[in-house]
């Protein structure tokens, strides 16, 4: 098994205030929202509506793009997949004009912020008729927040994405956030993939985690703890079922890792030959530690997406 020790640690921004309003966003119409959310590896067209405090989901499409994987390889996005990303974008501006979208909006998140030529793709949806942002980590903690908390005061929110992981609260009109540079698909590849031993591989990762809860004091003691993309980790580990108000209790999340890590090497690989386990594992481990670490008893679960904050942003105004 190859040493778990000498990892690169992963990256912590500084928490800071972050105003709840952008520039940038979709104002209020008569309509439903179409928000584009690009993720680092899955695009994803959500039309929606925000009123009085409630969310509505309309439709909800997903393509997975991969741009993270092409950017942590080669540091930019090819040509290829630069036309590719605005095939999809021009046929989702099709499908938001027929869903009656009265307003659409794109974001992309970390592989963009982090590609050298990221922002070659605000031209390329502009001439799909579509605006676009390249959130920055501020800006995706904030929106993050808005899908968790339906904009109310008093929640910490915990985002667990494919490059990154945004943890962020709200009291009083002063939220604070950290984001760690270690979603799924890179805690996967430096802790789970090529080792045998479970239990040393959890460990290795909750090492990391426990770095990033320290720099986040301000997620104690908020009314409720909401997770955002853990439904990958339900289908993967858990009993299948609705995502949408799920609550694991933090003994739930500890059963169920236990399990994991005292399966040995034999239950390991089986475990790792299973559909999307990249997705879940990670989740499951982020999950357990940080819940028991900010000292809460359970998790809530939303299956509203990133793109979603678009959308109730635009409602709130």
């Amino acid at each position: 098994m190859a040493p778990l020790i000498g990892l690169i640690p992963c990256v912590i921004a500084v928490f800071v205030l972050i105003p709840l309003a952008h520039a940038q966003s979709p104002r209020q119409g008569s309509g439903p929202v179409c928000a584009i959310d690009m993720g680092s590896n899955t695009f994803r067209r959500i039309v929606g509506s925000f009123q009085n405090g409630t969310y509505v989901q309309r439709t909800i499409e997903k393509k997975t793009m991969g741009v993270g994987d092409e950017v942590a390889q080669h540091g930019r996005i090819s040509e290829k997949k630069l036309a590719e990303i605005g095939a999809l974008l021009s046929a989702f501006k099709v499908s938001c004009v027929k869903d009656g979208a009265a307003r659409i909006a794109a974001i992309g998140t970390a592989a963009f912020r982090d590609a050298a030529n990221g922002a070659t793709v605000i031209g390329i949806a502009a001439k799909a008729g579509i605006p676009m942002e390249i959130a920055t980590e501020k800006r995706e903690s904030e929106l993050a927040y808005l899908v968790g908390s339906l904009g109310r005061d008093g929640y910490a929110v915990i985002d667990h994405g494919s490059r990154s992981i945004e943890l962020v609260s709200k009291d009083a009109g002063s939220p604070r956030f950290a984001v760690v540079s270690l979603g799924y698909r890179i805690a996967y590849e430096r802790f789970f993939a090529a080792h045998t031993d479970p239990a040393a591989a959890v460990a290795a990762y909750r090492d990391h985690l426990r770095l990033a809860a320290s720099k986040a004091p301000f997620m104690k003691g908020k009314t409720k703890l909401v997770g955002l993309e853990f439904g990958e980790m339900i289908d993967g580990l858990f009993e299948p079922g609705e995502v949408e108000g799920r609550v694991l209790t933090l003994q739930q999340l500890r059963d169920r890792l236990s399990q994991v890590t005292s399966s040995g090497p034999s239950g390991f690989t089986l475990l790792k030959q299973t559909k999307d386990v990249d997705r879940a594992l990670p989740r499951l481990v982020a999950a357990e530690f940080l819940t028991g670490a900010f000292g809460y008893a359970s998790l809530e679960l939303t299956d509203r997406e990133l793109g979603t904050g678009l959308i109730i942003e635009a409602g709130a105004k």
